[in-house]
């Protein structure tokens, strides 16, 4: 995995950070567009769109970072493939500001339409009425969620996730795919799981992708509910943050060890 290794890591960290925030811009906008105005999306559209998006974001940077994209990846390359160790905290790093940043710049662009929402409908930052502005940005748990089928969900999807990912890239595989196609099967790998799961469960798949709007939004008012939900008696936010890294490294062993073996 040292394909990457002669460009430049300034470079890299730059796609990373426009690729990751590319994804949250996209994904993002349709969830505040649906929320906030009164062009409605559907699962089945929000899905599509967020698919489209992991395609594109792939294109930009694949050529350049190798298009993690995705703490859970880069921690996977780095434990499995050799990935330059030094790259690892600079990829989070730029992954997580990049989420951050186009997180605060859909913020800024339905700025005027969340306030009029918040005032139309008695609104107060903090509180949990407020989490349903939130969960724009980042996932909640239901009022009778089980804490342990969040988890383990979370794990199996990440490792199903993994595991299909690396066959798309593998270049072992029976049915070759040129790489120009790969970033389309995998933004349409990550649409049938929105579109399967997407509705029902709350599968991130990716760190970045969930806690870097919760720091954005307990700088804005949110404060310690952005993490921990309507259970303010555990850190919520754990779950989509520790669980994708679990499962697909744990996912990535499963297809180094027995499918690629």
């Amino acid at each position: 995995m040292n394909l990457y290794s002669k460009k430049n890591t300034f470079q890299q960290c730059i796609v990373e950070f426009l690729g990751t925030g590319l994804i949250i811009f996209f994904g993002i906008g349709c969830l505040a567009t649906s929320k906030l105005t009164n062009f409605h999306f559907s699962q089945y559209e929000i899905s599509i769109i967020c698919g489209f998006a992991v395609s594109l974001s792939i294109y930009l940077s694949i050529s350049i970072s190798g298009a993690h994209l995705n703490p859970a990846i880069t921690i996977f390359l780095w434990l499995f493939y050799k990935f330059n160790k030094k790259k690892v905290i600079p990829y989070i790093f730029s992954q997580i500001s990049g989420a951050f940043f186009f997180t605060m710049l859909i913020y800024f662009i339905y700025y005027n339409r969340l306030v009029l929402f918040e005032n139309k409908y008695n609104i107060v930052r903090g509180t949990k009425e407020s989490l349903q502005l939130a969960s724009i940005f980042c996932i909640y748990p239901q009022k009778n969620y089980l804490l342990i089928y969040d988890f383990i969900m979370e794990i199996i999807i990440s490792i199903i996730f993994i595991i299909m990912l690396m066959r798309i890239n593998d270049k072992k595989k029976i049915f070759i795919v040129h790489k120009k196609f790969s970033p389309c099967l995998i933004g349409i790998l990550v649409t049938i799981i929105n579109i399967s799961l997407g509705s029902s469960y709350n599968i991130t798949l990716n760190p970045a992708h969930d806690l870097a709007p919760r720091i954005f939004l307990s700088l804005i008012g949110w404060g310690k509910i952005a993490f921990t939900g309507l259970n303010s008696n555990f850190p919520y936010f754990l779950i989509p943050t520790i669980t994708p890294i679990l499962g697909i490294n744990l996912g990535g062993w499963i297809y180094k060890k027995f499918i690629n073996s």
